[in-house]
């Protein structure tokens, strides 16, 4: 009896596979980890058939058992972590793999902010508390000290305390403040760029389920002419990240700042919006405005998601 391949997303997938074809008595003679998730190698069963009569000598499949078995505790390993951070179930499976670091870059985009001239001004859009003005104050200390100061707006005209605390660090910068509060003053705002410096834009808080919240980011970006970047809390429930992921995603956002990653266990949301298509830029690592962000990478996602259980397996 012929051997056939199997391929599933993970073993349990694979198996199912395998025995859909050859019967539910199918036999699996070896099993591996590949680049899309799990193959495996299966046969009918019969009792004619042993192993000399497969091409397979005993000692090479217990090898391969072997090696395999230390991929599937990896494999199980994974899928607790990403249970633990509250990863929806859809995904554990997407991302519950040996190569963890790998799976995560072939399933997540990771970029990074350009602010050379001619781009376009950065807006950074989010829900309430989502950490836009700390971000903005972030990302200007970073491009005062590395010479490029920006021209800095904001359109919250809502929260007085939030500007009071954007307008005390551009100060501490030497930069000014413009605050536009709707169409016109916002134009008007754009209209002092100076040689193509870099722009960035801190944005009133949306309601995501408020209907004109989609209207009213799509207006920002064309008076602008800005990328809109989401500014994604972590600790957030996974389903309800999904909803507001896929908000900004019809607005015109393609990037994400995964904010409070220091200040939080669970990372289950950020996976969850980043799924979604959002790419991973930075994330936050304190309230520090100077470094306070950090380029996301795959392995430093992989890192995070590991540790945080760790820690919380050490401490409790």
């Amino acid at each position: 009896m012929e051997n056939e391949i199997f391929v599933g997303i993970n073993m349990k997938d694979a198996v199912r596979k395998a025995r859909a074809n050859l019967g539910e008595t199918a036999l699996i003679v070896s099993e591996r980890v590949v680049d899309n998730g799990i193959e495996v190698v299966a046969r009918k069963d019969s009792v004619e058939n042993s192993p000399v009569e497969t091409g397979i000598e005993e000692n090479s499949v217990d090898s391969e058992k072997s090696f395999f078995a230390e991929d599937i505790q990896k494999i199980s390993r994974i899928s607790d972590v990403l249970r633990w951070h509250r990863v929806p179930d859809t995904l554990v499976d997407v991302f519950s793999s040996a190569n963890f670091e790998a799976v995560i870059a072939r399933n997540i985009q990771f970029g990074s902010f350009s602010f050379s001239q001619a781009k376009r001004p950065l807006a950074l859009v989010g829900t309430a508390g989502a950490g836009k003005s700390l971000s903005v104050a972030k990302l200007s200390s970073r491009l005062v000290l590395s010479g490029n100061p920006p021209l800095v707006i904001t359109t919250d005209r809502e929260r007085a305390g939030g500007i009071d605390q954007l307008a005390t660090h551009t100060r501490r910068l030497g930069l000014p403040l413009i605050v536009a509060n709707d169409k016109k003053t916002l134009q008007q705002a754009m209209a002092q760029r100076r040689n193509n410096q870099p722009v960035l834009i801190d944005t009133a808080p949306v309601d995501p389920y408020d209907e004109n919240a989609l209207a009213i980011l799509m207006e920002l970006e064309l008076v602008t002419r800005s990328e809109l970047c989401v500014v994604m809390p972590a600790g957030y429930d996974s389903e309800e990240t999904a909803d507001v992921a896929e908000l900004f995603w019809n607005a015109g956002a393609r990037m994400m700042i995964a904010s409070r990653l220091d200040q939080v266990r669970r990372l289950g949301n950020i996976i969850t919006a980043a799924a979604c298509g959002l790419v991973m830029t930075e994330y936050g690592v304190s309230d520090n405005c100077h470094g306070g962000l950090e380029k996301m990478t795959a392995k430093k996602l992989a890192s995070l998601l590991i540790e945080k259980l760790e820690d919380y397996e050490k401490n409790r």
